[in-house]
């Protein structure tokens, strides 16, 4: 007898009622979508992370170094500039990007290993980064799905992760009284202005969070194991660009309305 197997449907993306999910606010938030789904802290458009337990309060406050206002603003600070780059690896991308934009198209890995040469860099060096960022790309574009990874976004940088973070650390900041909402939404909006003109859409802004994660946590040593291991983010991606699942990046427009010149500091 045959067995009869059911599948169900996958979940929708559950907003707070409280807060808006169609107004810029709702867009300037949604930025943080990967890392607050990720926690989990709350629902994504959230600015409170009012599903923090205590005991999750104290783990943030540990690992990320926040016990005060000072520390937490601080935070902020170094993932909206650090970013946790590395110096040869923003070459390399950068050496990509170029030769994208003279050829038009994305570059294969022997146009790429060239721009890089061509550069200065070193071929032999650079093969390990080049045939790793390739493969989260595949990666991604097979979980997520070519429609919404199209074939024409690749990996120009890795600062999407340590972004999403920041948005995120923002709203976890508000639940350790660090700030108020309306605060909140001051230093998120400063995060949109500098973070927006770096990508062309949220499939692309996505690409560069899952990217940033996986290279960051295997330092930059990528095989099957470490995209399993660190590549897991991809099923939020897949939720937050699904519209029958309710994903805010579905809906929300890119560009938004935030890429205006703001001449003040995060805090």
């Amino acid at each position: 007898m045959r067995r009869t197997v059911w599948i169900l449907p996958s979940p929708k993306v559950k907003p707070a009622a409280r807060f808006s999910v169609a107004d810029l606010e709702a867009n300037e938030i949604a930025l943080g979508f990967l890392q607050i789904s990720a926690l989990p802290s709350g629902p994504w458009n959230d600015p409170t992370a009012s599903s923090l337990t205590d005991a999750e309060k104290q783990m943030v406050a540990e690992q990320w170094g926040v016990h005060s206002r000072a520390d937490w603003l601080g935070m902020i600070e170094h993932l909206t500039t650090v970013r946790r780059r590395r110096h040869a690896w923003m070459a390399h991308l950068a050496a990509r990007n170029q030769r994208a934009i003279t050829l038009g198209r994305v570059p294969r890995s022997a146009e790429w290993l060239a721009a890089i040469a061509a550069e200065g860099g070193d071929e032999r060096n650079a093969r390990p980064f080049v045939t790793g960022i390739e493969q989260i790309e595949r990666e991604i574009r097979t979980h997520v799905g070519s429609e919404i990874v199209t074939p024409e976004l690749f990996v120009r940088t890795l600062d999407g992760y340590a972004l999403g973070q920041a948005v995120a650390m923002v709203t976890w900041g508000v639940a350790l009284g660090h700030a108020d909402i309306a605060e909140a939404r001051r230093i998120i909006h400063r995060i949109n202005v500098d973070a927006r003109p770096s990508f062309v859409s949220w499939a692309d802004f996505g690409l560069s969070y899952l990217a940033g994660r996986v290279m960051h946590w295997s330092d930059g040593a990528v095989d099957d194991e470490s995209f399993a291991k660190f590549g897991d983010g991809w099923s939020d991606f897949k939720a937050a660009a699904s519209a029958k699942r309710g994903g805010p990046w579905a809906t929300l427009p890119w560009p938004a309305a935030v890429e205006i010149p703001s001449p003040h500091r995060i805090g």
